[in-house]
């Protein structure tokens, strides 16, 4: 027997998800078009109808309770789950139609244009939306069920994810071919110590910061000469001779559209450091509405396809369609 809910308990979850997300009732009202006062007065009589307290006030601050932090994640369950029914419902003639929304980094999205692009002409009432974001963002975006779906590289999995694994990347050392270190065809960790670089771990997650120092043995970090976060740009001081850098070969092919890093050299370092892996990330337990599942089944079958041995094989590929 299905229990009988106030008729307006959806728009109270709802409104108490972007108090949530925002941490403040003005800033909900913002994103949802309301009143503040209407979404206050949500966010009471949900507190009466659950009998609980969602959030501590202190003077003008919100701060989410343990019971808050639960109902948070029965929330974005039960909005994905309507999400994902009314896409099984409007999908059930067999063809495809409703919305996606996507994040990854930008080396794995720019790799992923031609299976994206064969997907979207194959289901012309799909409407995709693709954002672009650093591999903390995508995280976030993921956890808070702001996309379907994100690409990104990963050191380790964390609980409340479910991470599929599609491409391994190389690290690299970049250094102008015309350098002034002598830098020998196979470095050694001596000479990653003693070389002065352009430090790009800008781009990495706060909260991984020190798993990818570690990764990268603490060379770039400590010996930078400047931090950026933008490889490309990074790629200019390169080229200017400033220094070296750490980074993997994705993040390496994404810098070359558009610039020409003929006197840069590329060097492998997979005999001392990991390889980068990229995956498919959803948050677990997630409701996947079945056109998110094709795109997702679509690119997981081309990135699989691709040579694994030599991700530049595959950037090329992907620049002449």
């Amino acid at each position: 027997m299905i229990e009988e809910l106030n008729g307006d308990f959806l728009q109270w979850l709802r409104g108490f998800y972007f108090i949530a997300r925002t941490g403040s009732v003005r800033k909900a009202a913002e994103l949802m078009h309301r009143n503040p006062s209407t979404v206050s007065y949500q966010l009471r009589c949900l507190e009466e109808q659950l009998q609980t307290v969602l959030f501590d006030r202190h003077k003008k601050t919100l701060r989410i309770t343990q019971e808050g932090k639960e109902l948070l994640g029965w929330a974005i369950s039960t909005f994905e789950t309507l999400k994902s029914l009314r896409s099984s419902v409007g999908n059930a003639r067999g063809e495809l139609q409703g919305d996606i929304r996507m994040s990854g980094t930008l080396p794995i999205i720019t790799l992923a244009v031609e299976a994206i692009t064969d997907f979207t002409r194959k289901h012309p009432r799909v409407s995709l939306s693709i954002e672009r974001g650093l591999a903390h963002e995508v995280r976030r975006q993921v956890a808070e069920s702001e996309v379907d779906f994100g690409l990104l590289p990963v050191t380790e999995k964390q609980e409340k994810e479910k991470l599929d694994i599609v491409l391994k990347a190389r690290p690299l050392l970049l250094f102008h071919s015309d350098n002034p270190w002598n830098i020998p065809k196979v470095p050694d960790v001596d000479d990653l110590r003693r070389l002065p670089y352009v430090d790009c771990s800008m781009h990495e997650c706060p909260d991984d910061l020190d798993t990818k120092v570690a990764l990268y043995g603490d060379f770039s970090h400590k010996n930078a000469v400047i931090t950026v976060n933008n490889f490309h740009l990074g790629m200019r001081f390169i080229w200017r001779k400033l220094g070296v850098a750490i980074m993997d070969e994705l993040c390496y092919q994404a810098t070359n559209f558009g610039a020409e890093w003929s006197s840069i050299t590329a060097v492998a370092l997979d005999h001392l450091l990991p390889n980068r892996l990229y995956g498919i990330l959803t948050r677990r337990n997630k409701h996947i509405s079945p056109q998110a599942a094709a795109l997702i089944g679509a690119l997981r079958d081309y990135f699989t396809s691709l040579p694994s041995v030599n991700p530049e094989d595959a950037w090329q590929r992907a620049r002449q369609q």
